[in-house]
């Protein structure tokens, strides 16, 4: 089954990591390392294009992207007009900091973006009418917050300092995984109501973000574990936990 929903969770999960670093860092203002201020976009720009990979191989071939493309309607055609925007948004600050210039003015454009992105994805599914398990309220925030949470992983690894966690990205972090933990929640209750159940992986995923990558944050901000380190332990816990969540989506879902 998970080879069958595979493509819908490379693009939802990879493109929505860029989207959700962005919106991230338009807020906390962290994603920027100061010797290599070029390292964020471009980590950003690869994660997007890995997640249009996900589409293309979602659709089978080109030209059902272009035909999809050609319906503004359509889910797929909005998904990928708002990447594109994101995309180029990021290919602007990767040339501006690749030159050594950071303006903060393109990271709120691109927050703003990412935002977009991540509504009119989570409404892409939700308007799947056939399909019960997508239909319920907590759809964009399964989508939504759980990109914030894979955002803040990242933001928290490439920081322009190694106490990231004494910043406001600290709160941050703790904040993303507990509302990422709500949607969790949610999800799960929705699923019940309807007959449908997936509460052994929502209760992986749970324990992986909203538990122990919050605790570690909060371990973090209160000096008992590396920055670096810790960074990295939270980016590695949220992409598992958002990976493991949207993989429950997409089986209840087209893999029903």
């Amino acid at each position: 089954m998970i080879l069958h929903v595979l493509p819908l969770l490379v693009f939802t999960t990879f493109a929505g990591f860029a989207a959700g670093a962005y919106a991230v860092d338009a807020v906390c203002g962290n994603g920027r390392e100061a010797k290599t201020p070029w390292l964020f976009p471009l980590a950003c720009v690869v994660l997007l294009g890995i997640g249009l990979c996900g589409t293309l191989a979602h659709l089978g071939q080109p030209l059902r992207f272009m035909n999809g493309m050609a319906n503004p309607a359509s889910g797929i055609s909005q998904e990928s007009y708002w990447a594109i925007a994101l995309g180029i948004v990021i290919v602007v600050d990767l040339v501006l900091s690749w030159r050594g210039k950071t303006v903060r003015a393109v990271r709120w454009v691109g927050g703003a973006v990412a935002v977009g992105f991540m509504v009119v994805t989570g409404l892409a599914y939700f308007d799947c009418l056939g399909l019960v398990a997508w239909r319920g309220a907590a759809t964009l925030p399964v989508f939504i917050l759980g990109d914030v949470a894979l955002g803040a992983g990242l933001c928290a690894v490439l920081a322009k300092v190694d106490d990231w966690a004494a910043s406001l990205l600290g709160p941050a972090t703790v904040a993303a995984q507990a509302a990422w933990g709500v949607a969790i929640v949610a999800f799960g209750m929705y699923l019940q109501r309807n007959g449908l159940d997936a509460t052994a992986l929502l209760a992986v995923a749970f324990v992986l973000g909203p538990v122990c990558a919050s605790a570690v944050a909060a371990a973090a901000r209160c000096g008992k574990l590396a920055g670096k380190t810790a960074g990295v332990v939270v980016l590695v816990l949220a992409f598992a936990s958002v990976a493991v969540a949207r993989y429950a989506f997409f089986s209840m879902g087209v893999g029903a």
